[in-house]
C-alpha cells in the first residue's frame, strides 16, 4: 500500500495550469475493478480528482476507522477501517502539499482473504492443539507408567525383606540405571542393619550367658545351705560368696546400661563442654589407688595441667578408668603403670602403658569386642565390657584407641582425641 501511494503521487503532474493524473498504470489493474477488495482516492485541494469505481460512485469515508500507526516524517497514517462492501480495509493515508495546495492519497486493500486465512489457520491450531494434548497426555502416562515400573518392582522387593530374611539382597546389575545406585545403597543399608542386629543378637546372647553364670552360683550357694542345717561360720561364708556374685553382676548390668546409653547416642557433642584432660585422668588414678596399693604397685602420670578437650568429663574418666583399671588388674605386684602423653597437630594422644603379661597375637583384634575375653583373663572378675565401653566413650568424643603388646611384657594402649580448639 505504500508503494501504490508513492506510485499515485507520481503520476500527479501540472497539465496547462491544471493539476492532472495518468490513471492508465493504475487502473489496469485490480484497483480499477469495483467491489475487488483494492482501492484508491486522490484528492487535491479537498475535492477528488481520482478514485476507485466503487469509491466514485458512493459516498464513502475511508478515514473513518482506526488510527493504528502514523508516520509524522512522512505524513502518513495507516487505518483499519470498514470498505464499500463492509469488508474490513487496511488504509493508508498520505498527506502531501503541491502547488501550495494540500493533497490526500489513499491507498486501501481488504483483509478479508487474509482474515479467513487467520480463521482457517486458528481453527486448524485449535483441533491440532487439542489432539496434540490427548497425544502428549497418553504418551506422558504411558512413560510414566513405563518408567516408573521398575520403582514399582524395586518396592515390591523391598517389602518382601524382613527381619527373618534380612540376607537378601537386591542384585544392582538387573536394575536400570536410574535405580542401580538406589539398589547398591540399600543394600550397603541392609548390611549395616544386619550386622548391628547381629551385634544385638550376640549382646543378648553373651549377656544371658554372663547374667546366668553369677546366678547359677547364688542359685547353687542357697540349694546347699537349704538342705541341712550349717554353722555359722559356713552361713557367713556363703552369704559372702553370694555377695561378692551380687556385685559381679551389678557390675555387668551397669556396663551394659553404660554400653546401651552409649549406642542410644546419649552421648552427643552437643552436651561437651571443655574439660581438663590431667583433671579427668587424676580423677581415674584416684579411684585406682586401692587396687595398686593392694598389688603394691605405682601409677606414674606425667600429665600437663594445660591441656583440654571438648567432652564429658564423667564418660572420659571412666574411659581412662577402664584402661588403667585393665592395666593394673594383669599387671605383676610390685609393677609400674605409666600414663603419659603426645601432641601432633591438633590432637593429644595419651599411652597407658603397663608391664603385665601382654596380649597373644590371636586377641588383639578382638579384644574391644563385647564380652570378649583373651584366654588368660577368663578367671579374673571382669565383664569383658569395659574396653568396649572404652572405645565406644572415644569414638563419642571424636577420637580413636588402638593397642599395642607383646606377650609377656606387656601392653600399651593409645587413647587419640581431638584437642579444645581454643586451646590451639
Amino acid at each position: 500500500l505504500h508503494s501504490k501511494v508513492q506510485i499515485l503521487k507520481g503520476l500527479l503532474h501540472e497539465e496547462h495550469g491544471m493539476i492532472e493524473m495518468e490513471l492508465d498504470e493504475v487502473v489496469s489493474g485490480e484497483y480499477s475493478v469495483p467491489r475487488s477488495g483494492h482501492y484508491y482516492k486522490v484528492l487535491f485541494d479537498r475535492e477528488i480528482l481520482a478514485a476507485s469505481p466503487s469509491l466514485a460512485d458512493e459516498d464513502f469515508d475511508l478515514d473513518s476507522g482506526k488510527v493504528i500507526s502514523y508516520d509524522t516524517q512522512l505524513q502518513q497514517k495507516v487505518l483499519i477501517s470498514r470498505g464499500p462492501a463492509n469488508e474490513r480495509l487496511m488504509v493508508v493515508r498520505h498527506d502531501f502539499m503541491i502547488f501550495d495546495k494540500p493533497a490526500v492519497i489513499y491507498a486501501a486493500q481488504s483483509l478479508e482473504d487474509h482474515m479467513l486465512i487467520i480463521s482457517k489457520l486458528r481453527n486448524t491450531l485449535i483441533v491440532a492443539i487439542t489432539l496434540n494434548i490427548f497425544v502428549l497426555g497418553f504418551a506422558a502416562l504411558w512413560i510414566t507408567r513405563r518408567s516408573l515400573r521398575p520403582l514399582d518392582e524395586f518396592s515390591h522387593r523391598i517389602e518382601k525383606i524382613t527381619h527373618k530374611t534380612m540376607n537378601e539382597r537386591i542384585d544392582p546389575e538387573f536394575q536400570v540405571d536410574e535405580v542401580r545406585n538406589v539398589a547398591k545403597s540399600f543394600n550397603s543399608m541392609l548390611d549395616r542393619l544386619q550386622s548391628a542386629f547381629e551385634m544385638e543378637e550376640r549382646l543378648v546372647a553373651d549377656a544371658s550367658h554372663e547374667i546366668k553364670t553369677p546366678l547359677s552360683v547364688i542359685k547353687a550357694q542357697c540349694d546347699v545351705l537349704l538342705q541341712k542345717d550349717r554353722t555359722k561360720e559356713e552361713y557367713a561364708r556363703a552369704v559372702r560368696k553370694i555377695g561378692a556374685t551380687s556385685v559381679r553382676m551389678k557390675k555387668i548390668i551397669s556396663d551394659m546400661l553404660s554400653l546401651t546409653r552409649l549406642d542410644s547416642g546419649a552421648l552427643s557433642p552437643a552436651g561437651f563442654k571443655v574439660v581438663s584432660l590431667k583433671d579427668c585422668i587424676d580423677r581415674a588414678v584416684k579411684f585406682m589407688e586401692y587396687m595398686s596399693e593392694e598389688k603394691d604397685m605405682k601409677i606414674k602420670t606425667t600429665i600437663k595441667d594445660n591441656i583440654s578437650v571438648s567432652g564429658d568429663q564423667d564418660a572420659l574418666t571412666e574411659l581412662f578408668l577402664n584402661i588403667t583399671e585393665n592395666a593394673v588388674k594383669y599387671s605383676a605386684a610390685g609393677s609400674q603403670v605409666e600414663i603419659s602423653h603426645s601432641i601432633d597437630n591438633a590432637e593429644v594422644t595419651v599411652e597407658i602403658r603397663d608391664y603385665g603379661k601382654g596380649i597373644k597375637d590371636q586377641d588383639l583384634e578382638r579384644i574391644f569386642d563385647r564380652f570378649y575375653r583373651a584366654d588368660t583373663s577368663r578367671s579374673s572378675d571382669g565383664t569383658g565390657l569395659g574396653l568396649s565401653i572404652a572405645k565406644a566413650i572415644t569414638e563419642a568424643h571424636g577420637g580413636k584407641i588402638r593397642v599395642e603388646s607383646e606377650w609377656g611384657k606387656g601392653s600399651s594402649f593409645f587413647i587419640t582425641l581431638p584437642l579444645n580448639t581454643t586451646d590451639l
